[in-house]
């Protein structure tokens, strides 16, 4: 239900005109190349996996939409000839993910490479504020007390602007509950 409900999204949002064109889940189904009745997907999963092509294409010719479907487990890829009137290349994708078992791939949060790269940026400060505190602090630590002290400081210090202290604190107080997990 999940990837059905990704789908209509994913085609609602593209528009109406030729401007977005739906290219499937990067990574996971994606079309590479699609010309009216005639889409080739990339599929990791079915890289060095002769037997699940094998199965899969098995499983997409009892389509009566579905013409010629040729599996190259050597690339990853399908390519996929269908009658157009009967099925589009949303559907097909949609299918292809059903028939592989690709579901739980499609309801996982995608990372940009922008994340990826400060994910790893803050992996390594947090072992450079470890290994430098020889244990004693880690990043989240750090970050925990920052806001903690400012928060007292803002809330002794100048009261009148006491939501911001207050805030703080609760940062600090979030922060460190995320520690115990």
């Amino acid at each position: 239900m999940h990837i059905l409900t990704g789908l209509l999204l994913s085609k609602l949002f593209s528009g109406s005109g030729k401007s977005k064109i739906f290219r499937g889940f990067r990574g996971i189904v994606e079309i590479k190349h699609a010309i009216p009745g005639r889409v080739r997907f990339h599929i990791p999963i079915l890289k060095q996996n002769k037997e699940k092509g094998r199965l899969l294409e098995q499983q997409l010719l009892k389509a009566e939409a579905i013409r010629e479907v040729q599996v190259n487990p050597l690339l990853g890829t399908v390519l996929i000839i269908h009658e157009e009137a009967k099925i589009d290349n949303v559907t097909l994708t949609g299918v292809l993910a059903k028939l592989l078992g690709l579901e739980k791939e499609l309801e996982k949060t995608p990372k940009s490479l922008v994340g990826k790269e400060l994910s790893k940026i803050i992996k390594s400060a947090n072992s450079s504020v470890y290994q430098q505190t020889d244990g004693v602090l880690d990043l989240n630590s750090v970050v925990t007390l920052t806001f903690l002290s400012l928060g007292i400081w803002s809330i002794t210090r100048n009261p009148s602007i006491l939501p911001a202290g207050i805030s703080l604190v609760y940062w600090a107080y979030n922060n460190s509950l995320k520690q115990l997990d």
